[in-house]
């Protein structure tokens, strides 16, 4: 199986953990895949078959693996109510990086919002607009990979209507990563709570709006809400996982 490495750590489990769920990620991995056998395992990672039994039990436990006796582990195949059970399993290997991320934002975006009120060229508003009129065009699909797009590139070209180089090039230099989380966890949320696609779109339109306003009081508070909610809203969802 391409794509695993030997561990060299001393937490063999977590390192077994991640590289799984990396693969499982990048698409490596995918429902209804057979994994190695657990001897296989152990020989083609150089550890200890313990770890790799305490692995796999971690990721059975999560909902991710497939135990069939007599036929093998399996990467499970969610049952349609169920979906969401992968990118629990992610999220909550991920927590942390998730947390600092959204400090990071709110460190960055609430300023970014204020000054974009004050400061963005009439060109970079009509992107706004346009991005708006975007998301609102699709709310009836429901959630998707375009949503998640579009939210990107809404708060990347907010940065950039800062106009402020240094904000917009932390924002890009990050823009994958947080492209990542964002899909991740508007995944998780959507699925846990009704409504939530609405509540996002009107929060956008609304810092939208107090740009096009100038008000950069409002703008900054709005943004502030708006990620504030987020962390909230994602820190519940895992203290219930």
């Amino acid at each position: 199986m391409k794509g695993l490495k030997p561990v060299k750590t001393r937490r063999t489990s977590d390192s077994i953990l991640e590289q799984i769920k990396t693969l499982i990620i990048e698409g490596q991995l995918a429902p209804g895949d057979k994994l190695l056998t657990e001897r296989e395992l152990s020989e083609r990672l150089q550890v200890s078959r313990a770890s790799v039994r305490e692995a796999l039990s971690a990721l059975n436990l999560a909902g991710i693996l497939e135990i069939k006796h007599g036929e093998g582990i399996y990467i499970k195949r969610p049952e349609p109510n169920a979906v969401i059970e992968p990118l629990v399993f992610i999220l909550l290997l991920e927590k942390d990086k998730v947390q600092n991320i959204l400090e990071v934002r709110k460190a960055l975006e609430v300023e970014a919002a204020g000054l974009a009120a004050e400061r963005c060229p009439p060109e970079l508003l009509q992107e706004l607009e346009k991005i708006i009129e975007e998301m609102e065009a699709i709310l009836p699909q429901g959630e998707g990979e375009k949503s998640a797009q579009l939210d990107l590139r809404f708060h990347l070209t907010l940065a950039q209507a800062s106009c402020n180089p240094l904000i917009s090039s932390l924002m890009n230099t990050i823009q994958e990563i947080i492209g990542q989380t964002l899909r991740i966890t508007r995944a998780l949320w959507l699925s846990a709570t009704a409504g939530t696609t609405q509540r996002l779109f009107e929060e956008h339109r609304e810092i939208y709006l107090a740009v096009a306003a100038r008000d950069k009081f409002r703008a900054r508070e709005i943004m502030y809400q708006h990620l504030w909610k987020v962390e909230v809203e994602l820190a519940r969802l895992l203290k219930h996982t």
